[in-house]
Order: C-alpha cells, then sequence, then structure tokens
C-alpha cells in the first residue's frame, strides 16, 4: 500500500482497516568532483518490470560541476540488471565518440 490519500479514503469507505506502509529511510549522499584533468559520469537506468519497458540516462559532469554533456536513450523491453549495464555501455560510447578520454 503507498498511502496515498485516495487510496486510505477508499479503504476508509469500504470499512477495510489498512496498513500503512513505513516512511522511507532518507539518506543524505554527497557528489565528490573529479580530478580537474577528468569528467565524472553518473548513469541510471530503470525498467518497469523485470523484463519491462526500459531506458537508461546518463550525464558528464566537469570538476567544477558544469554538466559537459548527457543522454537518455530508450531501449524497449530488457531485464533490470541489461539496463544498468546498458547505461554504462551508452556512457563509455559517448565519452569515446566526444574525444573525452579520462572519466
Amino acid at each position: 500500500m503507498k498511502n496515498s490519500v485516495d487510496e486510505l479514503q477508499t479503504l476508509h469507505r469500504l470499512h477495510v482497516s489498512g496498513r500503512p506502509s513505513k516512511a522511507p529511510r532518507i539518506l543524505e549522499v554527497n557528489w565528490r568532483p573529479p580530478l580537474p584533468s577528468c569528467l565524472k559520469v553518473n548513469t541510471d537506468g530503470a525498467a518497469f518490470g523485470s523484463p519491462g519497458l526500459a531506458g537508461c540516462a546518463g550525464f558528464f559532469c566537469t570538476c567544477r560541476g558544469f554538466v559537459k554533456g548527457y543522454f537518455a536513450i530508450p531501449l524497449g523491453v530488457c531485464f533490470a540488471f541489461e539496463v544498468e549495464l546498458a547505461a554504462v555501455v551508452h556512457a563509455v560510447d559517448y565519452a569515446w565518440t566526444f574525444g573525452w578520454r579520462r572519466l
């Protein structure tokens, strides 16, 4: 149960007691810039199910945090692991195409 207001109201009208899900744990993450001569690439992939419709994306940042390039690619139906791997492969290919040899 996702605990949306609509879902809770529907359950209440049907006299069904539901158990609210626990609040998500918040995790602080710090971004560290790459060395001045390098780019940092962040990638992610997502699939709606496994297998399911999927896509991947990534972006390249300089040591000052400026975005130098990005990509977003639909992949069709894939397993979640394939999607994550595809994101890394596309990132390396993209970097190679633009002559960015230090990631």
